[in-house]
C-alpha cells in the first residue's frame, strides 16, 4: 500500500466516525459497538427432546408395608427410557406393569400435559386398578378434545396412591409421547412388532396376544419388545385390562 493510499483510507475512516457522531448520540454509538447484556442473559432454548422417561417409581416407601415394597420394586412403565417414544394414533394406549391389585391402592391418576412448559393439561383421569396384579392399560378416550396433535410432544404421569399407614407420597411413573404421521413403512413396523413406533407396536402385539395366547410369532414379538426395554421379568404377567375410571 502506497503512502497516498494509506492516507485516503485513514481519511475515509475518520469521515465515517465523524458521520456517526453527527447521526447518533453517544449512547447510540456505544450500543452499536457493545453487545447487548440483555441478549446474553436470555434463557436457553428448551431442548427438542424430553428428559429420560421415569419408567421406575419415585415416591414414599414404607419398608414395613409389603404392598409398598412390591410397588417400589416392581411397578414400571412399559416404554423405553430414552425419547422420542412415538405413536401414529390420535388416541394411544399406555401399558404399565402393576405388581399389586386394587386392594393395595387407594386410587390412581393419569395426567397428560403439553410439553415443554407442562402448564396445559390435555387429559386427566382418576381410576381404580383391576382386582388382580398384572399389566394394565390406559387409553385416551376417542373424543376430538383428547386427540393428540401430530408432532406435538406430550408428557404423562402415572400415579398410584397406596393404602398404607403414614403420610406416603404416591408412586409416580413418567414418560413422553409424540404423534407422527402414519406411513406405509411405519404401518409395517407396527405390524411386525418393531420398537420404532413403540406405543402402537406394543399395544397391537398385546391386544393380539390376548386373543391368541398360543401364537408363537406373537409371543416372540412380545418378548422381543420387553427385551428391548429390559423388562423380560414381566413377560409372563397377565393382562388384567384397562384401569377403571372413578365416578365423579
Amino acid at each position: 500500500m502506497t503512502l497516498q493510499t494509506l492516507s485516503v483510507a485513514i481519511a475515509g475512516a475518520f469521515a465515517s466516525t465523524l458521520a456517526l457522531a453527527f447521526l447518533y448520540s453517544p449512547q447510540d454509538v456505544l450500543a452499536l459497538s457493545v453487545p447487548s447484556v440483555e441478549a446474553n442473559q436470555r434463557p436457553p432454548v428448551p431442548p427438542r427432546t424430553p428428559p429420560p422417561n421415569g419408567t421406575r417409581p419415585g415416591g414414599g416407601l414404607n419398608p414395613s408395608d409389603g404392598s409398598c415394597r412390591a410397588l417400589s420394586d416392581g411397578l414400571r412403565a412399559l416404554i423405553p427410557v430414552d425419547n422420542p417414544v412415538l405413536t401414529t394414533t390420535a388416541y394411544p394406549t399406555f401399558l404399565f406393569y402393576v405388581p399389586v391389585g386394587a386392594e393395595a391402592v387407594e386410587y390412581g391418576e393419569f395426567s397428560l400435559l403439553l410439553w415443554p412448559d407442562e402448564t396445559v393439561r390435555h387429559y386427566q383421569i382418576r381410576f381404580d386398578l383391576p382386582e388382580s396384579p398384572g399389566i394394565v392399560s390406559v387409553t385416551l378416550p376417542e373424543m376430538p378434545t383428547y386427540a393428540l396433535a401430530e408432532d406435538q410432544i406430550y408428557r404423562w404421569y402415572f400415579q398410584l396412591h397406596p393404602k398404607a399407614e403414614g403420610n406416603l407420597q404416591p408412586f409416580i411413573l413418567s414418560g413422553a409421547v409424540q404423534r407422527v404421521a402414519l406411513t406405509p413403512e411405519r404401518d409395517q413396523q407396527i405390524q411386525a412388532g418393531s420398537a420404532e413406533i413403540w406405543y402402537d407396536a406394543l399395544a397391537s402385539v398385546a391386544d393380539r396376544l390376548q386373543q391368541s395366547p398360543q401364537d408363537g410369532q406373537l409371543q416372540t414379538q412380545w418378548q422381543g419388545l420387553l427385551q428391548h426395554i429390559e423388562a423380560e421379568d414381566v413377560g409372563a404377567a397377565q393382562f388384567v385390562g384397562p384401569v377403571l375410571p372413578l365416578e365423579e
